[in-house]
């Protein structure tokens, strides 16, 4: 995605209309939150967190994980504070990135329960118990960073890349557990079938804590598509027709 330097990646929605990433600033997002956990101590097969509906932050704390080797454990947004400090505490998570001050005050309240050490929020937020994901952003560098790229090279094909807790089934979730290679294998095969190229736009809507929806978007990012970030099922209609996509899966 970096080296295509595309001008356009990511469209998220503002108040005053739909605003739009590169590929520049994408890569210096998530170089500049990956450095910021990557200082926390964060690693290989350490485990990240992100409660969040979908944005644009979604997919870079995801991808700054995944750069650094470490193991990606998606929450859906609906979990209840009970649920959610069951997946945090039995996959072991240290950092969590949310969304929102809801979100934020509802990891605050079974933060004793788990091993998470630092809590990132995507929103403004003046609580000091948080730490700003926007800041970490920023702090990002403009150029290429060789040694995270040397970071993400050595990550191997076995290496696990994230634990997906399942949905719909009996008792407590079951933590499905993806290599880089499930997940690279999913994207050189399951669009063969469709023309997705440089022009396609997707809008991404289904939950990115589910495998599906996150496999679409790196694939579209993959093929040089752009995404298109709806949060909230109610902003659909609105969003169809403001940036008529030609991809949308659901």
């Amino acid at each position: 995605v970096v080296e295509r330097d595309d001008r356009m990646v990511m469209m998220y929605r503002r108040p005053t209309g739909w605003a739009s990433l590169s590929s520049r600033e994408f890569y210096r997002n998530v170089a500049g939150v990956a450095r910021g956990i990557r200082d926390w101590g964060i690693g290989a097969g350490d485990r990240i967190s992100i409660l969040s509906e979908n944005r644009p932050e979604w997919t870079t704390a995801d991808f700054a994980g995944l750069l650094l080797g470490a193991v990606v454990v998606p929450i859906y947004p609906t979990l209840t504070a009970e649920q959610t400090a069951f997946v945090l505490r039995d996959s072991g998570a240290r950092v969590v990135f949310v969304s929102s001050e809801a979100h934020l005050n509802k990891v605050l309240s079974i933060k004793d329960q788990t091993l998470v050490e630092r809590i990132v929020v995507m929103d403004p937020s003046s609580d000091p118990r948080a730490v700003s994901m926007e800041g970490l952003m920023k702090g990002g560098p403009d150029h290429p960073d060789p040694q995270l790229d040397a970071t993400a090279r050595a990550v191997r094909p076995s290496d696990l890349a994230t634990i997906i807790y399942t949905s719909g089934t009996t008792g407590t979730p079951k933590g499905a557990m993806l290599t880089h290679g499930n997940m690279a294998s999913n994207l050189a095969c399951s669009l063969l079938g469709f023309d997705i190229s440089t022009g396609d736009l997707s809008i991404s809507l289904l939950p990115l804590s589910h495998v599906t929806a996150r496999h679409l978007d790196f694939a579209v990012l993959h093929h040089g598509g752009v995404l298109a970030y709806v949060s909230f099922p109610d902003r659909l209609t609105q969003a169809l027709t403001e940036v008529r996509p030609t991809i949308f899966v659901a």
